[in-house]
């Protein structure tokens, strides 16, 4: 009876305790291990979340956040090297198997987060926890008082002694149970590298963490749970622990045993966490080599990007690209027939093949460029901003990176936000001055052929185009150089029902 309302009041406690003080963070936050970053716009430019959601195949919380990490990232020239022969050694040892299976046995944090709980120093905020030890010394010594004045009074002593301890439980046990998730997943995460010491031979860059440092604070999991009872309160010896940590105060002297011994080797916990991460990662990248024409990336130090055959990971029956790119490029073409898909497939295959180390081709050789596009700028209203107020920021913006980095800069549509006349000398003037800066490409769509023209000593031109069959629009959606010749605009309307010749003879 005890024990259910003992249930019902935690249950009570934790639907009304206060968690809005409680933050996540990922673990791109804390880390600063790369050369570039990708920012936010770029990252919805070049559909990463759609990429996350159809290639982020992780087994566990650690592989899914440095897979975040790293589609947020360029990393270093060595780095990559050193990540695609750890991805050989992956592709090629048999033991991946038995890792894999050890990491679905482990799978996801159900409770809590890792990162926010454990990445950046182990503590809860709590007077109580903290002057623990002074408040149990004060119990036991005012209970013993109560004992000695009168040894009648044991039943008293005994039930103040477990009454305090029970207030104590109530005040600290909503904060503990918060982390309560990471503390138990990270023991899992030492046992898994347990098992994996044993039973597999795979070596790569990273160090093999010193999981057995933490052994000695396993026999904690069962003092750590959510609340009193739960899915390890099944049996009587849970049940029996579950009255020790509350009226003996043991859950709050294993939090503070378990909390100074990790915050003594946070650097291990940190190797634990990411080398867990990077081994599922690779993992995922086997998995997405096997079932796509995927190769492995080339990085060069010259300024160019040479593909063949690539494709848009995201598109069914994507058409291959095949092109050399040793400098500026402006694509003009028909509407619908890939000048925008082009880029994106360009820009997020760049990202993959100087992050992850592959790319969706049969060849693709680069430099390692930070990467910054200009697409979909539309009005904020909000904001009170036009929408060539917001393009021409953007501009501004990418502009002042060109200074400071080696950029691959993807800009659609430049300038469409005005009237041709201003787009035209606006867009030929902006890109003349992103072409002084020679370490880096720019590559911009237009409809405007003018603007082609005018930049034909700065700039290779190609161009996307298709032809009408049956009364349909029939594209081909491949790279071809030069200016496009012909206009789509007045036959899509033509096509969709409205004839401009019959209009403008009734006007």
């Amino acid at each position: 009876m005890f024990y259910k309302i003992m249930k019902y009041f935690s249950f009570l406690r934790t639907k009304f305790s206060d968690n809005s003080s409680y933050e996540i963070h990922d673990l791109h936050t804390y880390l600063d291990d790369y050369k570039y970053e990708i920012d936010e716009k770029t990252y919805i430019d070049l559909m990463l979340p759609e990429f996350k959601e159809k290639y982020n195949n992780t087994i566990t919380s650690c592989g899914d956040e440095v897979f975040n990490h790293w589609l947020r990232i360029i990393k270093k020239e060595k780095d990559i090297i050193s990540l695609q022969k750890d991805l050989n050694q992956i592709v090629q040892n048999s033991d991946t198997i038995l890792v894999s299976n050890l990491f679905h046995k482990l799978g996801k944090q159900k409770h809590g987060n890792i990162i926010t709980d454990l990445w950046n120093v182990f503590t809860v905020r709590s007077l109580v926890i903290d002057k623990f030890f002074y408040i149990l010394v004060a119990n036991v010594c005012f209970s013993s008082l109560i004992f000695i004045f009168n040894s009648k009074l044991l039943p008293i002593s005994m039930m103040f002694f477990f009454l305090v301890n029970l207030g104590v439980y109530i005040l600290t046990n909503s904060k503990i149970s918060r982390i309560s998730g990471s503390i138990n997943y990270f023991i899992d995460l030492c046992n898994s590298l347990k098992k994996m010491k044993r039973k597999t031979n795979i070596e790569i860059s990273l160090s093999f963490p010193q999981y057995q440092l933490f052994k000695n604070i396993s026999w904690c999991s069962v003092l750590f749970k959510e609340g009193f009872g739960g899915a390890q309160s099944q049996d009587l010896f849970s049940i029996f622990i579950d009255y020790l940590r509350v009226f003996l105060g043991l859950e709050v002297i294993a939090y503070k045993a378990t909390a100074r011994f990790i915050v003594k080797h946070k650097e291990s916990v940190r190797d634990i966490i990411y080398y867990i991460g990077y081994l599922d990662c690779l993992i995922n990248s086997k998995s997405i080599i096997e079932k796509n024409d995927i190769v492995v990336s080339e990085i060069k130090d010259t300024k160019s990007i040479e593909f063949v055959n690539m494709k848009h990971p995201l598109i069914v029956n994507s058409i291959g690209q095949t092109k050399t790119i040793e400098k500026g490029i402006i694509i003009t073409g028909l509407n619908m027939a890939g000048k925008t898909s082009f880029m994106k497939s360009l820009g997020l295959n760049q990202l993959l093949a100087t992050s992850f180390g592959l790319a969706f081709a049969s060849k693709f050789q680069t430099s390692v460029f930070k990467i910054m596009t200009s697409f979909r700028i539309n009005d904020n209203l909000l904001g009170n901003q036009s929408r060539y107020y917001a393009e021409a920021s953007r501009l501004i913006e990418i502009m002042d990176k060109l200074q400071h980095f080696e950029m691959l800069c993807l800009i659609d549509e430049i300038l469409s936000g005005t009237n041709s006349d201003d787009r035209i000398y606006g867009a030929t003037v902006i890109l003349k001055k992103y072409y002084g800066y020679a370490n880096s490409i720019v590559i911009a769509a237009t409809h405007d052929n003018k603007i082609a023209e005018n930049l034909l000593d700065e700039y290779d031109p190609i161009y996307f185009d298709g032809e009408i069959v049956d009364k349909k629009f029939n594209f081909d959606y491949t790279i071809k150089n030069g200016i496009v010749s012909k206009r789509n605009g007045l036959l899509i309307l033509k096509l969709l029902g409205i004839d401009m010749e019959k209009e403008n003879e009734s006007v």
